[in-house]
């Protein structure tokens, strides 16, 4: 593995558990910014970073959370401005409590 395309984002809130917690640091591959169902990549949206899974609909995107008290974002073709995908999770660090 290269670790040229590697970035660490530490993760923030609940929405991703229980695969991801709060506390985590992740590793994203920038090199790989292909939509892969069943993946969990980072992306942006504005200014903002979020780390999802990233589902691919007729004329839309679904970005959705691991946790069920979320509720899927969805991205119409006319908000694409403003989205970009950064890359996918390949490793995760959790302390151990």
């Amino acid at each position: 593995m290269q670790f040229l395309n590697m970035i660490l984002i530490d993760i923030y809130g609940n929405s991703m558990e229980p695969e991801l917690k709060h506390g985590d640091t992740v590793m994203i591959d920038t090199s790989q910014k292909d939509i892969q169902p069943g993946s969990i990549s980072a992306v942006g949206i504005d200014d903002t970073i979020l780390v999802k899974r990233i589902e691919k609909l007729p004329g839309k995107l679904v970005l959705r959370s691991d946790n069920k008290d979320y509720e899927p974002i969805y991205l119409g073709l006319d908000e694409m401005d403003s989205f970009r995908i950064i890359g996918k999770v390949v490793w995760i660090s959790r302390d151990v409590r």
